[in-house]
């Protein structure tokens, strides 16, 4: 969480790093291939894909994965190989870019749901896609569990995407996602591997056959060269942490930072490791994150288009590598730099 920012050593609160494990010494690996070299359907199919293609779809709780470069990557191939012409599709105003831009390459009826709302229970439509996030990224509210369980138990489908949230939890002594930890089976599960795994890449779970279709069907799939089996080789390692006993313990001492910043924050009842702070304009947000700078805090201003106009904030992201006494006196000079914005109007 210590770097130097043009010149300046600061602490990072806006990393999605959430357990503290990028940099961690297990996950320097060797190998004697560096690149897959081709696409995986020609001849860049690797044992390394294979293999942690198993294991992250033992992790989600399913019967196969599909392992890509990225999670953008992923959600603009896979969303328009799932959904058909004539499907119907539903999906949360909040989602991430990616997935707007893979629906858009989706030949569906798209309905836009209101933030935080569920689609309705029956259409005439052969599919219902419920497309949404987890965890909402910007936000750090997620997806009602019940809905999305009773969207599936009306022969609903529903797409998922983790990205924010898968590893964060613990299910029966395993490392989950909030899908897992309420027992939730999608129709297709995305993780990414660039956030809690401190690695790089993505997958999607779900059952053989829809794994099958993707890697036939998703275009960012068939003619992208396969992930290096370099970040194969680490993300085994990735997954020994996050799964095992050190992982189990970076998500007790995550869970405590985050109780401890809401309550230096005063903020009620928190239930992810992201804090928004509202400030509604552009310049607003970027004057607060340039005096935090000064301060040796680097936390950046999300302005629209990632955010709707109007809602330009500060997004803050506290991980298992910070210490209670910093995030005191993050908290301190945060609050003391919004009481004096707040003199000032």
């Amino acid at each position: 969480m210590h770097y130097n920012l043009d010149g300046r050593p600061v602490v990072g609160f806006c990393s999605n790093d959430y357990l503290g494990l990028a940099d961690h010494p297990n996950l320097v690996v060797t190998t004697s291939t560096t690149g897959a070299t081709a696409s995986r359907l020609v001849c860049g199919d690797l044992p390394e894909h294979r293999s942690i293609e198993i294991r992250l779809a033992q992790l989600a709780g399913a019967e196969d994965a599909v392992l890509f470069p990225s999670g953008f990557q992923l959600n603009i191939g896979v969303l328009p190989a799932l959904i058909q012409p004539g499907d119907q599709v539903f999906s949360d105003a909040l989602n991430h870019a990616s997935i707007i831009d893979g629906l858009r390459l989706a030949r569906a009826e798209l309905c836009v749901l209101d933030h935080a709302t569920s689609p309705p229970p029956s259409t005439s439509a052969p599919l219902r896609w419920w497309v949404t996030e987890a965890l909402f990224s910007m936000d750090g509210d997620y997806a009602d569990p019940t809905a999305m369980q009773r969207h599936l138990a009306t022969d609903g489908c529903l797409y998922l995407d983790e990205a924010h949230s898968f590893g964060l939890f613990s299910r029966d002594g395993r490392a989950t996602g909030h899908a897992g930890m309420h027992g939730i089976a999608a129709t297709a599960l995305v993780g990414t591997l660039g956030k809690t795994f401190g690695c790089a890449g993505a997958f999607v779970a779900g059952s053989a056959l829809v794994c099958q279709w993707i890697r036939g069907a998703a275009r960012s799939f068939v003619f992208s060269t396969g992930i290096s089996p370099v970040i194969a080789a680490q993300l085994h390692r990735a997954i020994d942490l996050v799964d095992g006993p050190e992982g189990h313990l970076r998500r007790t001492r995550l869970w405590a930072n985050v109780e401890h910043l809401a309550e230096r924050l005063g903020q009620a009842n928190p239930k992810a490791p992201i804090f928004r702070i509202l400030l509604g304009s552009n310049q607003a947000a970027l004057s607060l994150s340039a005096q935090l700078v000064d301060r040796g805090w680097h936390v950046q201003a999300i302005r629209p288009p990632t955010v709707p106009h109007g809602t330009s904030r500060l997004r803050i992201t506290v991980t298992a590598a910070h210490d209670p006494a910093q995030i005191d006196a993050f908290a301190d000079d945060l609050q003391a730099l919004l009481r004096s914005t707040a003199t000032s109007k």
